[in-house]
């Protein structure tokens, strides 16, 4: 058993709790205080004002009527997980925050973090809670700010509910591994297929199967880049492969049907310090673009120039994109296609940008059409 400073026992953070009269004074002076009253109406999801011991002082009304309570009353003097029903509260030696389990936790650390650099601290827990007979678990990311009140420092500490996020998380990538291990074998037979044949449906096969491997593999290169997690590997490469990558791709592919790619080649050796297969992959996702927006017998072109202390590649296609069109063109799910369109110019800069470093832009024009940029370092 550990003893903190107060000499208290605990296996983490301080067990010591502010006297039932002294919290009393602080609450109605926090409720009373200009600032943590508008902190208390403006911040979104749940909030609450913790004292130097981590005791509730005031919480907002989402928190409150999260807990199915009437009024913060009953709330004051709680610390937060004993407020959530953490099933591990009631197990440390002094309450929230002094178990062993608590050595874990995101914003028992945020909160410990935030006092010691007054700073403000993030962090996220997973809360294990009781509905019924059942433990169920909550996620929350955490953030904790000092605030100066009557000459000490209060903590706003902000709980946001990203449960439904993480699941979906897990879902998606649980999906993702188990579509790519049944399409890798499905790859393998229409391979043996095509060995034992010669037949058009058997090329057909490999193809299609080739291709919906590409799409889950561009799904899931995005879903890691949205939650950050998607590293560039920076190498030496040559701007002809990647044209020759790109140009491979769309050889058989649907959305080139009765259009040509007119993929010109660098003169030289032209390198790069990129990440080849992301780039290609932006690429793709601008020719493909570009492929949709042109009318049928026109041509897409795809090059590469060097740029002071750089590179640059450009698609252009004839088209023109309206002004309504252009003003949202990198934001997710928008797209004049029709519903579930719209990633793939946001999937440019997410990409382009956050982890290949360059800078991906467009001009349109109703006479000289179209043209997608990205410009590397």
């Amino acid at each position: 058993m550990e003893l903190a400073s107060s000499g208290l026992e605990t296996h983490f953070a301080p067990a010591k709790r502010t006297d039932r009269e002294t919290l009393a004074r602080q609450a109605a002076q926090a409720l009373a205080d200009p600032v943590v009253k508008t902190v208390l109406e403006a911040v979104g999801g749940f909030l609450v004002v913790l004292d130097e011991h981590r005791q509730i002082l005031a919480a907002n009304r989402e928190f409150v009527s999260g807990l199915g309570l009437r009024s913060g009353d009953r709330l004051t003097g709680q610390r937060p997980g004993e407020a959530l029903g953490c099933i591990h509260a009631g197990t440390g030696p002094g309450g929230c925050g002094t178990s062993l389990y608590c050595r874990h936790c995101g914003a028992v650390r945020a909160i410990l973090a935030a006092q010691t650099t007054s700073e403000s601290a993030t962090g996220e827990c997973t809360l294990a809670h009781r509905d019924g007979e059942r433990v169920v678990c909550a996620q929350y990311r955490v953030k904790i700010t000092p605030l100066p009140l009557g000459g000490q420092t209060v903590l706003a500490c902000v709980l946001h509910d990203i449960t439904a996020a993480r699941r979906r998380e897990l879902l998606e990538r649980t999906f993702m591994h188990d579509t790519r291990n049944v399409l890798a074998g499905l790859q393998a037979w229409s391979y043996q297929l095509r060995d034992e044949t010669s037949s058009e449906a058997a090329q057909n096969v490999v193809r299609l199967v080739e291709q919906l491997l590409g799409e889950v593999e561009s799904q899931s290169i995005l879903l890691r880049a949205e939650i950050g997690e998607l590293r560039a590997h920076m190498r030496p490469v040559h701007a002809n492969h990647v044209i020759e990558a790109v140009e491979t791709m769309f050889r058989n592919h649907p959305c080139s049907d009765s259009k040509d790619l007119l993929a010109q080649s660098v003169p030289g050796d032209q390198t790069m310090i990129t990440d080849e297969s992301l780039l290609v992959r932006v690429l793709g996702n601008m020719v493909k673009n570009a492929f949709e927006a042109s009318p049928p017998r026109s041509q897409v072109r795809l090059w590469c120039e060097a740029t002071v202390g750089g590179s640059s590649f450009h698609v252009h296609n004839p088209g023109v994109i309206p002004p309504s069109v252009a003003a949202h063109i990198f934001q997710p799910r928008f797209s004049n296609k029709g519903r579930n369109r719209g990633f793939g110019t946001y999937a440019m800069r997410l990409i382009g940008e956050n982890c290949l470093d360059g800078r991906v832009s467009f001009v349109t024009d109703a006479v000289e059409g179209t043209e997608f940029s990205i410009e590397l370092p």
